[in-house]
């Protein structure tokens, strides 16, 4: 049963943490930018201040949430799993929108992370307020991003047709999406779970 998206405490701050992420984003740009003009083709911005946005942005987040439904939390560990991936979610986004900013002269990789991280950030604010119905579209996406990841740092494919480079930011966005993938499937085991002792209960034998 999916809870409506209202204007909450926790929902401000998560609106306020995309903000912080959006900001971060246009700075960088403007750097990224700036050093392009300079005859850098392919910057990679400024890597650590990167990191330190997202993780602000994410721990603004999780105040709203802490402060509004920390005591669930505790005796649910299925809604703590939901808020983790909305969370990864939220991080994966803005490091992918970097990762727009570093392909920029790159048509269909730039397209492709604008796609991506317009998706994940729409989703962090999704997966809070709904339940079992679209795990599995959050696991696919995820589970695309790595594939995707791993076929164009292995082979030149098309459109692109040179092998991408291996680099940190893309390696930590790897990270985030592999503790996501973990995190949705534990989530989904756990209502499989439930839903079949709660099956049990309903029909007992007789």
């Amino acid at each position: 049963m999916r809870r409506p998206l209202r204007l909450t405490t926790e929902n401000v701050f998560l609106i306020c943490g995309l903000l912080i992420v959006l900001l971060g984003w246009v700075a960088d740009l403007f750097g990224v930018l700036e050093e392009g003009a300079a005859g850098d083709n392919h910057s990679g911005g400024n890597f650590s201040l990167r990191i330190f946005i997202t993780m602000f942005a994410v721990a603004f987040a999780t105040i709203g949430v802490g402060f509004e439904s920390f005591s669930k939390m505790l005796t649910d560990p299925a809604l703590t799993k939901r808020y983790l991936v909305a969370f990864l979610f939220l991080a994966d986004g803005s490091l992918h929108l970097y990762a727009f900013n570093d392909h920029l002269g790159e048509a269909f990789p730039a397209a492709f992370f604008a796609i991506a991280s317009t998706l994940q950030l729409a989703a962090a604010f999704l997966i809070p307020s709904t339940r079992q119905e679209l795990d599995s579209a959050w696991l696919g996406l995820t589970a695309s991003l790595i594939a995707a990841y791993v076929v164009a740092t292995t082979v030149a494919v098309w459109p692109i047709g040179t092998v991408e480079e291996v680099d940190p930011l893309g390696l930590l966005s790897k990270a985030v999406e592999v503790v996501t993938v973990i995190t949705l499937i534990s989530l989904m085991r756990g209502q499989r779970v439930e839903r079949t002792t709660a099956n049990e209960v309903a029909s007992p034998d007789r």
